[in-house]
């Protein structure tokens, strides 16, 4: 049988055709051997947000290629109020490492919308259940469970909250399996623990090839001086990211070269917090004019200027993973991180780019790599080849289908 006829027609543009194109052929049937086990099983995802995020970059190929693969794979989405997003984010910030607790009244909207969106999704119809972040994590209280729960946890927990994880972790432990990027990040729980470490798809509009001619389209379209080199940071405006920081590191990379700095962000509908640190960070450069801050929703803007940019910069004093790590390595940038979270796991130090623990370590590799063009190169390179063997979405979706074999087939009520 030839490969077009085992992948099932989801109606969409056949990522795993495309990607047999990039991995080989035979990886991609072995792929669709391995999940015929799952074949017409029902999988409902469920996460905060449609946009903003890795989240978001990750399911939205992630879903149709399960698609395609015979698998019936959904996508839900939970409704807050604002009230409800601030909570979260608390809560996001305190598996962080932040202080802050929650009040009797912050727990009361936490479980409050979940209680209300277990009415919208009747998440009970199905033969297993995945929910993405905090956000949604209690939702499992709402429903007698029929088919396995599996929580992703995308974020750093290394460092969590006594208090607030006490909380968190009673709802937790009605879950069959938790899922974390890296070891680290495993939790003393009652249930088993699995690595998925999140991935990218080199076809999206954030990563697609583009010309030279379509890069210089994008970023005048959106504003971006291209009369000097370029570095960037694009991440969302969260304190984790320390978009302060990067401004101090470049204020040190000016003395010594001539560049400019974009920092390209956004602001996910989860996220409240993100506005405050925007208007924070506009007040912080509005002085110089070789600092561009921008908010523009546009795919194709972060695939050019990632591709334009001589390095990216994700100076993350916490971080999950940072997706932005290996798509701006997909485009062979070098890239200068944060020693932390998931950038080790791409940044491979002096090799791939360089990983900092402080301003001043983040402005020395930086000018590094601006006065040494054919170091940048080799880096860059060197990142791609990495990001191919590691962190593209067929490793991620094989990694995804061996859990679901595990935990589906085998699941007794």
């Amino acid at each position: 049988m030839y490969l077009k006829d085992m992948i099932k027609d989801s109606g969409s543009e056949n990522l795993l055709k495309r990607f047999a194109s990039e991995v080989g052929y035979s990886e991609i049937s072995d792929l669709i051997k391995l999940a015929k086990p799952l074949y017409d099983k029902r999988i409902i995802h469920v996460n905060s947000t449609l946009y903003g995020g890795g989240v978001v970059e990750i399911l939205n190929d992630l879903v149709v290629m399960m698609n395609e693969l015979g698998i019936d794979a959904e996508w839900h989405q939970i409704k807050g109020t604002p009230e409800f997003f601030t909570t979260t984010k608390i809560i996001h910030n305190a598996l962080q490492g932040g202080r802050k607790g929650l009040s009797k009244n912050r727990k009361r909207i936490y479980l409050e919308v979940n209680k209300r969106n277990s009415i919208y999704n009747h998440l009970e119809h199905s033969d297993c259940v995945i929910i993405h972040d905090p956000q949604p994590l209690p939702i499992i209280e709402f429903y007698k469970k029929r088919q396995p729960w599996i929580w992703r946890c995308h974020i750093d927990i290394s460092r969590r909250n006594a208090y607030v994880w006490n909380f968190l972790k009673k709802y937790l432990e009605k879950y069959d399996a938790m899922i974390v990027s890296m070891d680290k990040y495993k939790q003393l729980v009652k249930l088993p623990q699995t690595i998925i470490p999140p991935s990218i798809s080199p076809f999206n509009d954030k990563n697609c090839e583009l010309s030279e001619e379509r890069i210089e389209h994008y970023l005048s379209k959106y504003g971006i001086e291209t009369d000097k080199p370029i570095i960037s940071q694009i991440s969302r405006f969260d304190p984790w990211k320390d978009p302060i920081g990067v401004v101090e590191a470049f204020k040190l990379i000016k003395e010594k070269f001539d560049c400019r700095l974009v920092l390209l962000g956004n602001m996910a509908q989860d996220d409240p917090e993100g506005q405050v640190i925007y208007e924070q960070l506009i007040e912080h450069v509005k002085d110089d004019p070789d600092i561009t801050v921008s908010t523009a929703e546009s795919s194709l803007l972060v695939n050019a200027l990632q591709r334009y940019s001589k390095v990216v910069i994700q100076k993350s004093i916490r971080e999950g993973f940072a997706l932005t790590v290996s798509e701006a390595l997909w485009k062979e940038t070098p890239v200068v991180g944060g020693n932390v979270g998931g950038i080790p796991l791409q940044v491979i130090d002096e090799k791939t780019g360089y990983l900092v623990n402080n301003v001043g370590e983040c402005a020395d590799r930086v000018l590094k790599l601006l006065k040494d063009p054919a170091l940048a190169k080799q880096m860059g390179k060197a990142g791609k080849e990495h990001v191919k063997k590691n962190f593209l979405m067929t490793r991620h979706l094989r990694d995804y289908v061996e859990l679901l074999r595990q935990t589906v087939i085998s699941y007794k009520i």
